[in-house]
């Protein structure tokens, strides 16, 4: 427990709980945009952001939309920013309930009970060190009375391992790792990300 105090006012809690300095800080942020091409022109070319990874085409399972286009970019400090697209049914300009509250919401645990359609910011991944720090979080969050996923650990690729549930308001969030110490890492390579057979021309060296 750590608490902040002033002369004039309140003693303030600042740190509380078993989970106090797990966290490292955020993993990845999602946001959903409608053109891949001019998101990457910003965020590449005017933001100074790096791509480092690019996926297209993986469905929703029977939920008849798809994810068209996934580009994470590196924001400097590691941290990583995701843009995608997302098509099918129920994708409009105009919000609709058969919309999905999250862009792999077959990943969270349920539906939120405050189910909400966002339209740009899409969820959260709080970034720990190591695949022992996942484990703990599940345990920590269900002895807390929280639903979660199981954890999607992709050991078929090096990316990040996962652990999904909402908050109180039904944001969806994430706890990820890359657990740089599993051994998955030793073979890499960073163009092992760009899987993304068509990308878009602002990601291709020379455009057609």
């Amino acid at each position: 427990m750590t608490t902040e105090t002033t002369d004039s006012k309140p003693e303030i809690l600042t740190q509380a709980g078993a989970a106090t300095g797990r966290l490292a800080g955020v993993n990845h942020l999602q946001l959903i945009v409608s053109d891949m091409d001019a998101s990457v022109r910003f965020y590449r070319d005017i933001l100074g952001l790096t791509v480092v990874r690019t996926t297209a085409d993986y469905p929703a399972p029977g939920r008849g939309y798809q994810i068209l286009k996934n580009t994470f970019l590196d924001m400097g400090n590691g941290n990583l920013l995701s843009l995608i697209v997302v098509g099918g049914a129920g994708i409009s300009d105009t919000p609709t309930t058969a919309e999905p509250s999250v862009s792999a919401e077959w990943l969270w645990p349920g539906v939120p009970e405050n189910q909400w359609t966002p339209r740009k910011f899409d969820h959260v991944a709080f970034n720990v060190d190591s695949h022992d720090d996942v484990v703990w979080f599940r345990d920590h969050l269900q002895a807390c009375g929280v639903k979660t996923s199981k954890i999607i650990a992709r050991d078929h690729e090096a990316w990040v391992e996962s652990l999904y549930f909402y908050d109180p308001d039904g944001i969806p969030l994430e706890i990820a790792t890359f657990d740089l110490g599993n051994p998955k890492w030793e073979s890499h390579r960073p163009t092992d990300w760009f899987r993304d057979p068509n990308p878009v021309p602002a990601l291709r060296v020379n455009p057609a």
